[in-house]
């Protein structure tokens, strides 16, 4: 009988447990922290033992595999045991892989966009009927949809760190959107690290499968320069420039061109707005060119899409004053991308955080063309007020929504105007997480609307 350890209690880490319980595995979970009631109450629901508050193991030794939650590190103490006991460490995604049967699997990873392409691929193809749902770093677990609702095909969002301990999964459509500096203290701040992590997502493709990237993209390109061999599958490609084959953008258009086949879609009316969405839509039209789908349909679906909580969300117009939550901007692009959507000289700017070594160099010129005021919101500006304070813009610091949303009402904003909430930055040091920066936002922002 197998034996299987799973080290972390979160979602990933307890339906990895339940599946493998599920295939007849003998089964052990184990958590470094306290166990939440709830998580103690599905384990026993599933007959699964477990250990809280350390990885104590005495019987690591015996097992056939070890499934780690992506956010143990591999020099944690745990990892290296395994390492020096030669247990095999696997990702809960690739234990799901091995369970799939005959279920296609699009896998979409980047660092930046990839929650929108994953949930705009899987609109796109369950609008036109196909039995699709999009699972992984996206929320629900790839092996939660494997023991309790499978699909034929599973729209899958991977982070590096899911793809790291990836042996024989294998999509069959592969998408990565792009590679910015991110998580580098993982890779031991190699950004060269990080891309290659990124890189696993063609992994295993064979002849027939596809392969789908950003050309423009330097760091990608680099990447697959370093590859032992080039890859196998087919190769499509997405960008700004004009190609004979793949997708590029033509004013209020983009366009695809595959084989002798030519598609051109008016992208000005659509939901999700800015380049970087543009992007996100060309990777997904690709995608669903290659299911099968008519054009028409992708179209159709492209226009009923809905943004994705927290990136370039609209929350209200309040005296005609927008306000949208991209609160999962916790890079420099991703603000990058925001930015370049904004009016100019128009935009109230909440930035700050977390900070993971940002450049804010990067974004000084669109920062510059762009706002009309800054807002902090952050324990820490330090930083921030070094790259923009020559703007001689209106700023203040805030150390919550509302004293950043009170500063907005004494600005003298017009019809037109914006308020954005685009960090740059993780959350940590106001708020548990982006989603919770993003809800808090929201929240606050609705409650204002709705005063007299």
């Amino acid at each position: 009988m197998a034996y299987t350890i799973v080290l972390g209690g979160g979602e990933s880490g307890l339906w990895a447990a339940a599946l493998a319980a599920q295939k007849g595995h003998k089964v052990l979970l184990s958590d470094n922290a306290k166990l939440s009631d709830e998580s103690k109450t599905f384990l026993h629901e599933h007959h699964i033992p477990y250990e809280e508050g350390g990885h104590i193991l005495p019987d690591l030794a015996e097992a056939t595999q070890v499934v780690k939650s992506p956010g143990i590190p591999d020099k944690a103490p745990v990892i290296q045991r395994c390492v020096e006991l030669g247990v095999s460490v696997i990702s809960e995604i690739e234990l799901a892989f091995r369970y799939i049967g005959d279920s296609q699997v699009i896998a979409i990873t980047g660092s930046n966009g990839k929650t929108t392409t994953t949930s705009l691929i899987s609109h796109i193809l369950r609008e036109n009927g196909i039995d699709a749902i999009a699972c992984g770093n996206i929320g629900t677990s790839l092996a939660q949809c494997v023991v309790r609702d499978p699909h034929k095909v599973y729209v899958v969002e991977l982070s590096s760190f899911q793809l790291d301990h990836m042996y024989d999964f294998r999509a069959d459509i592969a998408v990565l959107t792009n590679i910015t500096p991110d998580h580098l203290d993982r890779y031991e701040y190699a950004l060269e690290k990080y891309a290659d992590a990124k890189g696993r997502v063609f992994r295993n493709q064979k002849p027939g499968d596809l392969a789908i990237y950003f050309r423009e993209d330097l760091v990608t390109a680099e990447m697959l320069a370093r590859r032992e061999s080039p890859l196998e599958s087919e190769v499509r490609t997405f960008g700004l420039d004009k190609v004979l084959q793949g997708a590029y953008v033509d004013g209020r258009c983009f366009c695809v061109r595959l084989g002798d086949k030519s598609y051109d879609i008016d992208y000005s009316q659509m939901p999700l707005q800015g380049i970087h969405n543009v992007y996100n839509m060309m990777a997904s039209t690709l995608v669903a060119l290659r299911m099968g789908l008519e054009i028409q349909g992708i179209e159709q679906a492209l226009h009923t899409f809905k943004a994705v909580e927290h990136r370039m969300e609209p929350v209200a117009v309040i005296d005609g004053v927008r306000y949208i939550n991209d609160s999962k901007a916790t890079n420099i692009d991703s603000t990058h991308y925001a930015l370049s959507a904004m009016p100019d000289h128009k935009t109230v700017i909440l930035l700050g955080g977390t900070d993971k070594g940002n450049d804010y160099n990067m974004i000084y010129d669109l920062v510059s063309a762009k706002a009309k005021a800054l807002i902090y919101l952050t324990t820490d500006s330090e930083k921030l007020h070094r790259a923009f304070d020559r703007l001689g813009l209106p700023t203040i610091d805030a150390h919550s929504v509302t004293e950043a949303l009170d500063f907005v009402e004494t600005l003298d904003l017009e019809e037109g105007d914006v308020v954005l909430l685009s960090p740059a930055c993780a959350s940590f040091d106001l708020f548990k997480n982006y989603e919770h920066r993003g809800r808090v936002f929201k929240e606050e922002v609705l409650a204002r609307r709705q005063r007299p």
